[in-house]
């Protein structure tokens, strides 16, 4: 839990973080008075949920709601899944090599030019950033998460 420092010196030990910065200064102002200064200090859990909420706002009002997001998200894995089926279909029953090289031509069409955008800096994606193995350790988190929630049941 956040503290509450007023005036220098601690307040509240188990402060509730999400509290409007107004309402908290509305709170120090009826509890210590007017001219009273106060900071939070916030866990490092508290400020990465505090950092992820600004970013997260940030992509709604500037790039797309929640559901938009996850249906960009569904198009690219239904796209993925077709183009994939197609191709393992092709591969599995390929006898030769040209036969094989023939098994990628829709994938190569559908997603071919992807890793060409990438490496011109025309495309990036968030995972880049993030960093790969911040984001397989999140895939792996959740994957868990959701596994033992149906466990469970």
């Amino acid at each position: 839990m956040a503290k509450l420092f007023v005036d220098g010196q601690l307040a509240e030990q188990f402060f509730d973080a999400s509290m409007p910065q107004h309402a908290i200064a509305q709170l120090v102002a009826d509890n210590f008075g007017e001219q009273s200064t106060f900071s939070v200090e916030l866990t490092v859990e508290e400020a990465l949920q505090q950092s992820r909420e600004i970013v997260r706002s940030a992509l709604e009002e500037q790039v797309a709601d929640s559901e938009s997001l996850l249906g960009t998200t569904s198009d690219t894995v239904h796209l993925l899944l077709n183009e994939l089926s197609g191709f393992v279909n092709k591969l599995s029953a390929a006898q030769t090599l040209a036969e094989m090289r023939a098994s990628t031509v829709s994938l190569k069409t559908a997603i071919g030019d992807v890793e060409t955008k990438v490496t011109n800096g025309e495309l990036s994606f968030p995972y880049q950033t993030k960093g790969q193995n911040d984001v397989m350790a999140d895939i792996i988190a959740r994957a868990n998460g959701v596994d033992a929630v149906i466990k469970a049941q």
